[in-house]
């Protein structure tokens, strides 16, 4: 596929709509684990066994990634980001009923093809609106999505729920899904088919087999990897209930420093920087300097900005961009999923020291496959 020209000025609308779709596609998690306490009440069933809602969704990404990716580079990321739009919107609004468990587990696994399907088609849409000077901060406001979304939600939830229980906040999120499926339709580009394979070996050879679609995702997922295990672990664990609160924020921060940077810092370079910075606050940490938590987790906000503006960098045209797209799609949930019983099994057997040296280890393993794979990469054929 022909290599993206790039717009002459930035199309920040684009962007912030595209955004906003973010927010409502981490909302598909946000929806069902920030209302866990009122579905307890409206099913009578265990938490254990609720919380299988939400962990589905993540199941999928973990299953779907590279397909989802393959079916963007077919299709184009416009007819699935608006198609997920609007099944995201119909689900939602059906979820609004409250109907029997078996069936709304049935319905959140349609869901996560539905955020699957978002998260993949919004980053190269987004890389597309971009010039090459803002590129980099483009991408860095969308690795935000996820802290910004859980964020919100967990501010508006509450209104809503008090003002009509959780049917409210589920209608809300489909009428949002609604309102940005019509004001998206306009505005996005069309873009030409290519011919559509979803047999699912060749997918995942084609996105592997390339270093440029697979380096950012390989990358990634030693980031996801301690990043919700230790916001999960680490409040507790330290006596600081509160960080729970904070440290998304620096993270938040560190998104936006990267984006800072990235039109004068290569974003592998960035991401290794990140990692760095990680296995120096852990080891201060180690250390019994507790304030290194602070930075910690602010270079666990830098990774994830490096990794999605690694990708237009290595893939200069939409195929290359979903792929790889849907490369960190699945092994950031593949991190997401393993991470948090690799430390929780790290935390019983060695406390909270053993939790700080997997974090020096996955950030030195980080350091070397970003290093070696951008390396490769860039000498590379595009494919």
């Amino acid at each position: 596929m022909a290599q993206i020209s790039p717009p002459a000025r930035t199309d920040w609308v684009l962007v912030a709509l595209l955004f906003v779709a973010g927010l409502f596609a981490a909302a598909q998690f946000g929806k069902i684990s920030l209302t866990l306490p009122e579905l307890e009440a409206i099913f009578a069933l265990p938490l254990t066994t609720l919380a299988l809602l939400v962990s589905v969704v993540g199941l999928v990404g973990l299953l779907g990634g590279v397909m989802a990716g393959a079916l963007v580079a077919g299709l184009g990321p416009r007819r699935v980001l608006l198609a997920c739009l609007w099944l995201g919107a119909a689900l939602s609004l059906v979820q609004a009923l409250l109907p029997p468990f078996p069936v709304l587990f049935g319905l959140r696994v349609i869901e996560g093809f539905s955020h699957l399907g978002l998260v993949v088609a919004a980053p190269p849409l987004m890389a597309r609106a971009a010039t090459d000077r803002d590129r980099p901060m483009v991408m860095s406001i969308w690795a935000m999505f996820f802290g910004v979304s859980f964020a919100l939600s967990a501010m508006i939830f509450p209104s809503l729920l008090s003002l009509g229980g959780v049917p409210l906040v589920f209608v809300a999120h489909g009428a949002g899904f609604a309102v940005l499926a019509l004001l998206l339709a306009p505005r996005v580009a069309r873009s030409v088919r290519v011919p559509l394979d979803l047999n699912p070996l060749t997918a995942h050879l084609r996105t592997y087999r390339s270093v440029r679609t697979a380096a950012p995702g390989l990358g990634f997922v030693f980031y996801t990897i301690c990043y919700v295990a230790l916001l999960t672990l680490l409040p507790t664990t330290l006596g600081q209930p509160a960080l729970g609160i904070w440290l998304p924020l620096v993270s938040l921060l560190g998104n936006l420093g990267a984006g800072q940077l990235g039109h004068r810092v290569p974003p592998a370079t960035m991401a290794t920087g990140g990692f760095v910075l990680a296995v120096a606050s852990a080891l201060a940490l180690l250390a019994g300097q507790e304030l290194a938590v602070w930075p910690m987790f602010f270079a666990m906000g830098v990774v994830p900005s490096a990794s999605f503006g690694l990708i237009p960098v290595l893939n200069p045209d939409t195929d290359g961009q979903a792929r790889a797209t849907g490369a960190i799609a699945q092994l950031g949930n593949l991190g997401t999923v393993t991470g948090t019983p690799i430390f929780a099994l790290a935390l019983t057997w060695g406390g909270v020291p053993a939790m700080l040296w997997l974090v020096v280890g996955f950030s030195l393993t980080g350091i070397v496959v970003v290093q070696a794979l951008s390396r490769l990469a860039l000498r590379a054929a595009p494919v």
